[in-house]
């Protein structure tokens, strides 16, 4: 959780500490125009971490209801876990639900690799995400399933839980089909 308010510190205060540095060295000596910036960019970013990070927390705590254990408050969700389903039907599974549950445009589909790709459309909380799921076949066990959700702008720092209700979708889905 204070990562999340960290990193939301840390890169917005250092960007708008260097645009208000570059800006105000042209009106003003160094000395002042550094200290002019820096107590800029540690307001703004402080600002920007308890506005932003307190909503990016409330979201995904919402979405999560009650789970714990894992960094629930990143931007880039990862969850594994094993399947006993037939390697085809699970495939087809995961290609149904993100295409016609989820309404994403797949990107690969590949099931002799065990590999399917998918992306969502634009949409103001992430500007789109990315999604990445990997089938391991193992003999004698049951199927690894590996998810990774995450926003396509590698640097955005809120996504509001967005990613986290993918990642997760999918996988109750996909342990439901199991039943």
């Amino acid at each position: 959780m204070l990562k999340t308010y960290f990193k939301i510190f840390f890169m917005t205060g250092v960007l708008f500490f260097l645009g208000m540095l570059f800006a105000d060295l042209t009106l003003m000596p160094f000395r002042e125009a550094l200290i002019n910036a820096i107590s800029s960019g540690l307001l703004f970013g402080l600002t920007m971490a308890a506005v932003l990070g307190t909503a990016q927390i409330v979201k995904v705590r919402r979405a999560a209801g009650g789970e714990k254990g894992r960094d629930l408050y990143s931007t880039k969700q990862a969850r594994e876990f094993e399947s006993g389903l037939e390697y085809a039907r699970l495939f087809a599974a995961v290609t149904h639900y993100l295409q016609k549950v989820r309404g994403f445009d797949l990107t690969e589909n590949d099931a002799e690799a065990g590999r399917a790709a998918a992306r969502s459309k634009f949409n103001f909380t992430t500007f789109g995400n990315s999604v990445k799921v990997r089938l391991e076949k193992r003999p004698g066990a049951p199927t690894l399933v590996r998810i990774t959700s995450g926003p396509l702008l590698p640097t955005l720092m809120c996504d509001y839980g967005e990613n986290y209700k993918i990642a997760r979708g999918l996988e109750d889905y996909l342990k439901g089909t199991q039943l």
